[in-house]
């Protein structure tokens, strides 16, 4: 893995208030001290900071006033858009000066052990359904996540008579960022800018088999400087109901609006792809000649599941990927899952992408897990092979992180094991969606590490292959000098 700075500085914060609370209480559990708990906690501070800040950017978390040696228990609370709850809690002990800060104390239990300074936010689980996902759907609004300190070693289901809390606020959109709604055409889906003019580079933004319309990616690239559009492309709207049958002509429609945009830079693009989405990513990257970029996560990399046509023509016949009956739960058949997709993903299966018939100036960066349940390096590193027998690995990079599953998002999104996923299952010769449960893999630490490191590097990549290498941006560039010069 690459080295990269991390993110996660106050500088990216926008407003750090740090505030400290102060608190009392009147009874702990677990309590080392012989002195009552109201002259023990009566100097209590959690500090919090920044209390106000982008979703990429890790707050640090400190509590003092403690006496030496002791037990102490951090934990997070938050709600998603629809009011489930998801929470996490770690366990710590105050060292000599009775103090703990999560950058450096160790957790003895919890929700994870060990020094794990985003460990409160990766490990935000739903309370109590573990199989349902933390992400957002207002993406106008921030995630509030409550932070409290307690004495004691505390459950989640303990009730502490005394705490100190403070109260997060992480934004997706950053200031002046706009969101406009996209009804052009047949596209659907929400355009996110940048503050400012522009020109910024552009990047399509195509999640997965969860159908519908996820738009928090796109808000935190906008926020980091790129105009993103989120385009839904199946069940939403008035889009196909089910993938069975997609056409590559949508795409390029969307790709056509995004760059039609006079915030955007107009001659290239980049796509970003999670999961099922991928594989129509690698496909806008081959015939499509203004997408330069293409970066794909835990790329379902085969034509799987989908009919796609271009043009009136069939570029692919989609092969049916899914088994249900070794993909659903905690029990996941992982040695029956392996060998299956080990038979699809080879280089040379009919059904690989030819990425090695794309442009010359059209680049590759494939991201998957180690632990990805589905399996979904071994996709990643077939094309990579493909392209490398075909003279053109130089187009192609990629990533495999260890101790990461199927789900890798912005940092710091909470680590998702599980959750609920529509899957297209042949019935009687007809597509029909089924809600299952899906283990995706990973563990928090595991993935927190990888999405900082991932994060830095999708920024570098775009801006590389979208900005600085457009022949339009170049000249833009140059006009701008020679205006400057005369004024």
């Amino acid at each position: 893995m690459a080295d990269v700075p991390q993110e996660g500085s106050a500088a990216g914060a926008v407003e750090c208030p740090g505030e400290t609370v102060r608190g009392s209480a009147k009874a702990v559990r677990n309590t080392e001290e012989t002195r009552g708990p109201d002259e023990a906690l009566r100097g209590l501070v959690l500090e919090v900071k920044p209390l106000v800040c982008l979703h990429d950017v890790l707050p640090s978390i400190r509590v003092s006033g403690l006496p030496p040696h002791t037990p102490l228990t951090l934990r997070a609370d938050t709600h998603d858009d629809e009011g489930r709850k998801f929470s996490s809690y770690a366990h710590y002990t105050s060292d000599e000066s009775g103090c703990v800060d999560v950058s450096s104390s160790e957790s003895v239990g919890g929700s994870y052990t060990g020094v794990f300074p985003a460990g409160l936010l990766s490990s935000l689980r739903g309370v109590p359904d573990k199989f349902i996902r933390l992400w957002k759907t207002d993406c106008v609004t921030p995630w509030k996540v409550k932070v409290t300190a307690s004495q004691g070693h505390l459950e989640l289901e303990d009730e502490a008579v005394g705490e100190v809390s403070q109260v997060l606020h992480r934004h997706l959109l950053g200031p002046g960022v706009r969101r406009v709604p996209v009804r052009h055409g047949r596209v659907r889906g929400a355009l996110y800018l940048p503050a400012g003019p522009g020109p910024f580079p552009g990047v399509v933004d195509v999640f997965g088999g969860f159908g519908g319309l996820l738009e928090y990616r796109a808000a935190i690239l906008a926020s980091r400087g790129f105009a993103a559009l989120a385009l839904a492309y199946f069940d939403y709207d008035d889009l196909p109901k089910t993938l069975e049958n997609l056409e590559l002509d949508y795409f390029e429609e969307a790709m056509e609006f995004l760059l039609a945009q006079d915030e955007v830079i107009p001659d290239r693009c980049a796509v970003l792809s999670s999961s099922k989405g991928s594989d129509t990513a690698l496909a806008m990257g081959i015939h499509l000649d203004k997408v330069k970029a293409v970066i794909t996560i835990g790329g379902l990399l085969i034509a799987s599941m989908t009919t796609l046509t271009y043009k009136g023509q069939q570029i692919w016949k989609g092969v049916d990927t899914n088994n249900p009956d070794i993909m659903v739960g905690e029990n996941i058949d992982q040695t029956r899952l392996k060998k299956m997709m080990q038979e699809i993903f080879r280089h040379d299966h009919p059904l690989i992408p030819q990425c090695e018939k794309a442009s010359n100036d059209t680049f590759f960066f494939l991201v998957a897990g180690d632990d990805d349940k589905l399996c979904t390096r071994y996709a990643a590193e077939a094309v990579a092979q493909r392209m490398k027998i075909h003279g053109r690995e130089n187009n192609c990079r990629t990533i495999i992180y260890p101790k990461v599953g199927h789900i890798l998002e912005m940092p710091y999104n909470a680590h998702g094991p599980y959750s609920y996923i529509k899957v297209p299952i042949s019935s009687k010769g007809t597509m029909e969606l089924k809600d299952i449960v899906i283990k995706w893999g990973g563990d928090p630490a595991g993935t927190c590490l990888a999405q900082e490191d991932f994060w830095c590097q999708l920024r570098v990549f775009i801006d590389r292959h979208i900005r600085d290498l457009s022949h339009w941006y170049q000249n833009f560039l140059q006009q701008s000098q020679i205006t400057n010069r005369r004024n």
